[in-house]
């Protein structure tokens, strides 16, 4: 009786439906509606941890279009190839859950011997202390550096090295617009970021 059980028990084995192997799909970040939708009804219900994820889900989702919208106003110089940084996932999750911190846009030019390396931090509140020199002239000229006027908005325009340039456009004290140029000329340089540039940027930076 023993060896038939056995027998049964092999058979079993061998006859009942395998598990089938599955992977786990990544999981779909919600959207904006969807993050403020899913925070609401969870802080409603008084469930803090899981409204306060859903709202840096939220955040996440804007930086994203931002990002996307703060490319799009960029100079496209012609005889220039343009290249944008990857975007760093762990560090834009880190940035929605630290107000300090704000986000990040990167992209590069090159044209032979030129390049232009352009940083947009937006949404910064650090960046106010950065305002305070702008409101020092006489520390700007002594540092080697002139005033650029962008309408409302101020910058310092610096040379670097033998041929770089360095602008920086601060605006509206939160979101600071840096560039780096090598082989290219002070003129040149504001010619590329004019005041259009800086007026396109108004709508995804914002006050």
């Amino acid at each position: 009786m023993r060896s038939v059980s056995i027998g049964l028990l092999v058979a079993t084995m061998w006859t009942a439906p395998a598990l089938l192997q599955q992977r786990t799909a990544p999981k779909k970040a919600p959207t904006f509606p969807e993050a403020i939708e899913m925070a609401t009804k969870a802080a409603d219900g008084e469930q803090f941890g899981t409204a306060i994820s859903a709202l840096q889900s939220a955040i996440r989702d804007l930086q994203k279009r931002q990002r996307v919208a703060v490319l799009a106003g960029m100079p496209k110089p012609e005889g220039w190839e343009i290249r944008d940084e990857e975007v760093d996932e762990a560090a834009e999750e880190l940035s929605a859950g630290m107000a300090a911190v704000g986000s990040t846009v990167r992209r590069n030019y090159r044209s032979g011997d030129k390049s232009l390396s352009v940083e947009v931090t937006a949404n910064s509140p650090m960046l106010q202390m950065l305002a305070m020199m702008f409101s020092n002239p006489a520390l700007i000229q002594a540092d080697g550096g002139e005033i650029v006027q962008y309408g409302a908005h101020e910058a310092i325009l610096k040379k670097q090295g033998g041929d770089g340039q360095e602008l920086q456009i601060l605006m509206h004290d939160k979101h600071l617009i840096r560039v780096s140029a090598q082989g290219v000329s002070a003129d040149d340089l504001l010619k590329i970021f004019d005041q259009a540039f800086v007026d396109r940027m108004e709508k995804p930076l914002g006050k």
